[in-house]
């Protein structure tokens, strides 16, 4: 099963989240990620939160349609989307995309991306995306398919990350370890069809950006 979460983040082309849509089998927006969704003349088969981000009108229309609505407090010891994620590895997925799941609020987006080591630990294979960007945490392969005018990058999120190694990228790695805070892997290139990313320790993020 695809599970699609969508937050209520920065959505600039209602296009990208109907293509996302269209691939997932399950839905579930979170607080204001519905609204995104009926702006886009689409409905989630379920809606979590504690509703504070959502517009009201769009809360009716959440009320008064045939789809899971599950709330929460405001007050409480973890976010929304840590909920719908929660929800979503019980449905024991065979990949979790979050979409709007970044914007202006860093504190938001950074906790999102971390929050990736959720499914990581479980064995799902998750990943955020926007209309720039897809981002993933790694801690032992991944294979990319090449994406015109993007960017790869590389970036160590434990103290270190050994044994580094890469092929189909214009700037290759081997062997190579990376310490927190580096930029080294910073803005490679595809050079091949497929770049392939393997490392032996640690925790890496890898993000596909474009301008």
């Amino acid at each position: 099963m695809k599970i699609l979460i969508v937050g209520s983040g920065s959505l600039k082309n209602p296009e990208f989240l109907i293509d996302r849509y269209n691939w997932a089998d399950l839905v579930i927006a979170v607080d204001g990620g519905a609204s995104h969704l009926i702006r886009a003349n689409l409905m989630p088969h379920i809606a979590v939160g504690d509703f504070d981000s959502i517009d009201p009108k769009d809360l009716e229309i959440l009320k008064s349609s045939n789809i899971e609505l599950i709330s929460c407090p405001v007050k409480k010891d973890f976010t929304d989307m840590e909920l719908a994620s929660d929800i979503a590895i019980d449905r024991n997925p065979s990949e979790v995309l979050l979409v709007c799941a970044t914007g202006s609020r860093l504190d938001h987006s950074i906790g999102n991306i971390l929050h990736l080591n959720v499914f990581l630990e479980k064995g799902i294979k998750a990943s955020i995306e926007d209309e720039n960007n897809r981002i993933y945490l790694v801690r032992d392969s991944i294979t990319l398919k090449k994406q015109e005018n993007y960017k790869v990058s590389l970036l160590p999120v434990t103290s270190a990350v050994e044994g580094i190694t890469t092929k189909g990228l214009y700037y290759p790695l081997n062997d190579q370890s990376m310490k927190f805070g580096s930029c080294l892997g910073v803005s490679n290139e595809f050079c091949e069809d497929t770049a392939e990313i393997t490392i032996r320790k640690g925790l890496l993020l890898v993000l596909l950006s474009r301008d």
